[in-house]
């Protein structure tokens, strides 16, 4: 048995677990990203952290809105749907990028810790907040219409 497979019987009875799972990775990939641009642009073009920072968290997050939609919650909602989506999505970056950039901020700061410690508990603490406001605010999968009242 494969790998893949075991883990896809394992992971099947908990439908949260394995979006999690999916959540990360796809996090794991825009965290690359996202680091990838605060270092070029902090250490090759002498930005400030802090714009670095909010330019790479915002290019990731076009990349981890369409890959969480589509792959992690299977949301296949089109036309006005999407803005709604996007808008949400939005809402919960935009705090997001908030707690984010104040973590860095106090702990770079405060703490005298280099910037990219700092970024590193800002991103694994902002991944949870945004998980869960994905999943049951963003992406929440629409409840079945109530079928026709049964008679008494």
């Amino acid at each position: 048995m494969h790998f893949t497979t075991y883990l896809r019987q394992r992971l099947a009875p908990y439908p949260s677990a394995k979006q999690f799972i999916k959540f990360s990775l796809i996090g794991s990939t825009s965290a690359v990203v996202h680091f990838s641009i605060l270092l070029v642009l902090t250490e090759g073009f002498i930005v400030w952290y802090l714009v670095s920072n909010g330019i790479g968290f915002m290019v990731s997050a076009m990349y981890n809105f369409t890959a969480n939609k589509l792959w992690t919650f299977r949301n296949r909602e089109g036309g006005a749907a999407i803005l709604r989506q996007a808008l949400k999505y939005l809402t919960v970056l935009l705090t997001g990028l908030t707690i984010n950039t104040a973590i860095i901020f106090g702990i770079t700061e405060w703490f005298g810790l280099d910037y990219r410690i700092s970024w590193v508990f800002a991103a694994l603490l902002v991944a949870g907040w945004n998980f869960c406001l994905n999943r049951f605010w963003t992406f929440r999968a629409k409840l079945p219409a109530a079928g026709p009242a049964l008679p008494n």
